[in-house]
């Protein structure tokens, strides 16, 4: 990398491919989270499969959150938080080491079965309920009862909303309530109702009695933020640098990012793999190592020439590197270590 004004270094110097990470941007969405969470009147519990780094993870706690929400235990592991949801059903393997974290931070569970009720005595656990998703959680307001009464140490409900629309919401807002009013019968109180997502935090005052929020995206946002417009391209904080390094084929060029560099979820309903910065280009294809660019004919792209991508889906991009550079106004400042990447289990 070639080396300016001192020490800092020119963020397109970058060997690609290479993620960069704008801070300022990174540090204004962590604030407008927050603060809309308080004028909604909900706390933030952020999910951190997004990022999966301790230093931005810390930043969203010192900003106010209340906690942190991890999908496996191993991102628990190595990540900070003194107040962990695990929005995951857990298994019996896996309790030794949620006992093993217990002795040291508060933890709450997410279950959605009698079975995994039973086997978490002794811990705060959160029954789920679904939405209108269909992915995990009881499927009736009886069901959450028997669940929540198997539960040692009930606290509340959890939901996921996922992309769900206004209308969603509402059609939810009245399963959450019948939820409710069901626990409130059978002598359960239900003190915390945990909801909320990136796409869906807009929504939030839809579901009223909701009382924290777990959205992660928002952090960086992504190609697939910006097609359903919960933000703009200046939101975008996460960016992968890129380099062409074929333009042998007509009407295309090729990159030096496929499927180990970008997730290969694309973005939903557009047929690309991300968003490009300022050119009118189309992802089409990913192999391991190349990625296939539909191109215009316009200003044809340069073998050797750098470009910005927005990756579709920043949470699965972010889990195939290492390392994460940052640094305001295009200059590199340093790196993060992407701590629970591979952290599955």
């Amino acid at each position: 990398m070639h080396r300016k004004e001192g020490s800092l270094v020119d963020a397109l110097d970058l060997d690609t491919p290479a993620l960069f990470v704008d801070h300022d941007v990174l540090e204004r969405n962590i604030a407008r989270m927050q603060q809309q969470c308080r004028a909604w009147g909900v706390a933030l519990r952020p999910h951190v499969k997004t990022h999966k780094i301790a230093e931005i993870a810390q930043m969203q706690l010192d900003a106010g959150a209340i906690g942190i929400t991890v999908a496996k235990l191993g991102e628990a592991e190595v990540l900070p938080g003194n107040d962990v949801l695990v929005a995951y059903p857990l298994l019996q393997p896996k309790l030794p080491r949620l006992r093993a974290l217990a002795k040291t931070r508060a933890l709450k569970v997410a279950v959605d079965s009698v079975q995994v009720a039973r086997d978490l005595q002794g811990i705060d656990t959160l029954v789920e309920i679904d939405v209108g998703v269909g992915r995990c959680g009881a499927q009736s307001p009886e069901q959450a009862v028997a669940i929540a009464q198997a539960c040692s140490d009930f606290q509340g409900i959890f939901y996921w909303p996922s992309w769900l629309d206004e209308a969603g919401f509402r059609a939810a807002c009245v399963t959450i309530d019948a939820v409710l009013d069901a626990l409130a019968a059978a002598g359960l109180e239900a003190k915390i109702v945990s909801g909320g997502s990136t796409p869906g935090a807009a929504n939030t005052p839809l579901i009223p009695r909701t009382t924290e929020i777990r959205p992660g995206t928002y952090v960086f946002y992504d190609a697939n933020s910006l097609a359903a417009k919960c933000c703009v391209e200046a939101d975008c904080a996460l960016r992968v640098l890129t380099t062409v390094v074929s333009t042998a084929v007509p009407g295309q060029c090729v990159i030096d990012a496929g499927s180990k560099t970008f997730s290969s979820d694309q973005t939903v309903g557009a047929g690309t793999f991300g968003h490009f910065v300022g050119r009118p280009w189309t992802m089409r294809k990913l192999n391991e190592e190349h990625g296939y660019v539909e191109i215009d004919g316009r200003g044809g792209p340069r073998v050797g020439e750098k470009v910005w991508v927005v990756p579709s889906h920043v949470c699965a991009t972010v889990n195939l590197h290492d390392e994460i550079w940052y640094g305001r106004g295009g200059r590199v400042e340093g790196s993060w270590k992407v701590a629970a990447r591979g952290k599955v289990r």
